[in-house]
């Protein structure tokens, strides 16, 4: 299968799983923040393959997102989700200088983290109209996302070892 290709159809797969992880009841719904296990997976094997099957695979997440949670609350949930373009991204080009995959994995969790602690900050006392609650939502946020980021980057780890073995990603991984 030629690059451009493979790249297609790992781009539609990703995305197809950013969506669909989106509904699974495996997560924590609170008014600000939203914790399902395994939604950052796709991002982060997008990362192996390259910068635009990682916008399509934030680009679906949000949709899913956006279709799952119920309004207001589906704005912060949708903002969150789309800064996941700034750890992603991040990523690829740390990846692309053969930074050491722990390295990886902290700098783009703390990124995360901060970016949607940030967004849920920004946004909490505009869509529930609660401002005292802002500072302890983006807290919690920014907490909650550490934890995710990892727990999804362990999730990650053996799929990715697994596609690379296959020789369907061909980027170093581990």
């Amino acid at each position: 299968m030629k690059n451009k290709t493979k790249e297609l159809a790992l781009a539609s797969i990703l995305t197809a799983l950013s969506v669909l992880i989106t509904y699974s009841p495996l997560k924590l719904v609170l008014p600000f923040f939203t914790l399902t296990l395994g939604a950052h997976v796709p991002t982060m094997l997008a990362i192996f393959v390259g910068p635009w099957v990682t916008v399509m695979t934030v680009i679906g997440s949000c949709i899913g997102f956006f279709l799952t949670i119920p309004a207001p609350n589906s704005i912060i949930v949708v903002t969150r989700a789309a800064t996941h373009i700034i750890f992603a991204l991040v990523g690829i080009n740390m990846l692309k200088k053969n930074y050491n995959m722990v390295l990886i994995i902290v700098v783009t969790a703390l990124l995360h983290a901060l970016a949607e602690g940030i967004a849920v900050y920004i946004l909490t006392p505009i869509v529930l109209d609660n401002a005292t609650a802002a500072l302890t939502a983006g807290g919690i946020a920014t907490l909650g996302t550490v934890l995710h980021h990892i727990i999804d980057a362990a999730i990650t780890a053996p799929i990715l070892v697994a596609l690379t073995k296959a020789k369907i990603i061909k980027r170093r991984c581990l």
